[in-house]
């Protein structure tokens, strides 16, 4: 019998339950870092000068800008195409009038300096941000063009634009003055050759009254251009003012160290999974049968849980259904009487000797006779799931003394090897004395025919062995037994460490009956384990 096929998502699959499990698993330096650099932001941040900024406005509108006795010359700057007001702004006319309106104001002259400095600064390398513009225009180019300065002290900041804004006016004031003065050169220039023409005729002619009287007009028109020169505006008009402002718009420290915080968190929150996915952690049966491998059973994750508590609630607890499920799985595999049984694991804290102790315990509340073995000699811990105090020690198959001690004692003497009766036909044999120097033990050529002996009168000896890919205990002994049961941690166990375990055991030999998948999450387990089997009700 086998475990009921369950639909479930492969690892490929994107589950919300699995990315909650993975940032619970580190959550503490995923917070931590956070904290640590949203809190070192704050500080630094408070720690920097603070920067104001002052905004001042210009319109541009289209105007009547011509006059009949300039024939047409400009009297109003004409519209400025996209983009020309930002690069008079950052010409070197316009920063060297910022620069003069700077120094000949009566902010402090470390202000001055740096400001300047600055400015000069941006005009060589092409980039700028002591002034900005932001233009708010519609087809005809006409808006309104908004001058941004930043500076160290609400002052400097106001002084600086409208620096920029006085700059600009007199560049489109210049502008428009350079037509007329051309109009008004080119009259003078007619006003000359009559005069030449003039005082080369007779006087009194007819032909110099003439020309004396077209040169009074061209005098009159001379005259207004003058006025027109003088009075010349350009197309942009101030709006606004700059005015102080109140609160500098940086450093922001809280609003800095809030960012950074969920940057972190975010970034942190990313690379947990990124390296989770790459390590293609065991999350279902699924990905066991993907590798070829047959499941045995599921173990639900029971939340605080001792080691002592584990018999109990497989005999009548959470754990019934789940050890129930192992029992029948291994009985369709396994010899009915003397079956030899190798639980291990491929690193440590995966849960085998849990396992191991659950299935001790569900094949002898069946009525089978059994021996279970710890001999992990490294870190032994099955002698914390039974309660030893007070039961007495029966000699094992071959012995007819009961002598107490471990499995070092009964592999270097066979006739003196005992097991800790634990009641309903379950014997123990602790590991007692670890170490390297007992671990050898296990290596000795007699354990496969010790083991064959002391199973004659048990009908399943259950071994409690090593992780295979730290040590090599369990291929000793599993190549000699008539079955091996693989533990994995959902979760924690990746797809590359089963693989490994299975190509080593098929190089050794050893004889894989299946895989439990332990520590398993209720939300993401068979059917067997999410509903229940009780009486009907009547209503």
């Amino acid at each position: 019998m086998t475990t009921p096929d369950t639909t479930r998502r492969s690892s490929d699959d994107i589950d919300l339950l699995h990315v909650l499990q993975v940032l619970r698993r580190g959550w503490i330096p995923l917070l931590t870092a956070p904290l640590l650099l949203g809190a070192a932001t704050y500080v630094l941040s408070s720690q920097q000068a603070p920067t104001f900024e002052s905004t001042t406005s210009l319109m541009s509108s289209m105007q009547d800008n011509s006059n009949d006795v300039l024939r047409g010359s400009q009297v109003v700057a004409s519209q400025l195409p996209q983009g020309a007001v930002d690069e008079v702004v950052h010409s070197r006319a316009s920063v060297t009038r910022m620069q003069k309106a700077i120094e000949a104001s009566d902010l402090p002259a470390e202000i001055k300096r740096a400001i300047n400095l600055d400015l000069g600064t941006e005009l060589a390398n092409d980039k700028y941000s002591r002034v900005t513009v932001k233009s708010r225009l519609d087809q005809q180019q006409r808006g309104v063009y908004d001058l941004r300065s930043s500076a160290e002290s609400p002052e400097a900041a106001r002084v600086l634009a409208d620096a920029a804004a006085q700059a600009l006016l007199a560049w489109d004031v210049e502008r428009a003055r350079t037509g007329v003065t051309r109009a008004r050169q080119n009259i003078q220039q007619q006003v000359d050759a009559l005069n030449q023409r003039i005082n080369a005729l007779p006087k009194g002619s007819l032909e110099a009254q003439s020309l004396i009287a077209a040169r009074g007009q061209l005098l009159l028109n001379l005259s207004q251009a003058t006025v027109f020169e003088q009075g010349a505006s350009g197309n942009l008009t101030l709006l606004a003012e700059a005015n102080a402002p109140r609160r500098p718009v940086s450093p922001k420290p809280l609003r800095n160290a809030a960012l950074v915080l969920l940057l972190s968190l975010f970034a942190g929150a990313g690379v947990a999974l990124l390296l989770d996915a790459l390590r293609r952690r065991v999350r279902s049966t699924a990905d066991i049968t993907a590798l070829g491998a047959p499941v045995i059973g599921e173990v639900a994750r029971l939340p605080r849980t001792k080691r002592g508590q584990v018999v109990g609630l497989t005999r009548t607890g959470a754990l019934y259904e789940a050890a129930g499920f192992i029992r029948v799985n291994l009985a369709t595999h396994l010899p009915t009487t003397g079956a030899v049984l190798v639980v291990t694991s491929s690193r440590p804290g995966e849960g085998k000797s849990t396992v191991a102790a659950m299935t001790a315990t569900t094949f002898a509340s069946t009525g089978k006779r059994v021996l279970l073995l710890d001999m992990d000699l490294h870190r032994p811990s099955q002698h914390e799931y039974w309660s030893l105090a007070g039961r007495p020690w029966v000699p094992l198959p071959g012995n007819t003394v009961a002598l107490r001690g471990d499995i070092a004692t009964a592999l270097q003497h066979p006739r003196q090897a005992s097991a800790i009766d634990l009641g309903g036909d379950l014997h123990f044999l602790p590991a007692g004395e670890t170490g390297r120097r007992s671990a050898a033990l296990l290596s000795m050529p007699e354990l496969p025919e010790l083991l064959r002996q002391w199973a004659t009168e048990y009908d399943i000896v259950i071994v409690d062995t090593p992780p295979v890919l730290a040590l090599a205990d369990a291929y000793n002994i599993g190549r000699h037994a008539d079955g091996v049961m693989l533990v994995v941690e959902s979760g924690e166990t990746s797809v590359p460490e089963v693989q490994k375990v299975l190509a080593n055991f098929a190089t050794t030999g050893m004889p894989l009956l299946g895989v439990v998948v332990n520590k398993v999450d209720r939300a993401t387990q068979g059917y067997y384990y999410s509903y229940g089997y009780s009486p009907r009700t009547t209503d």
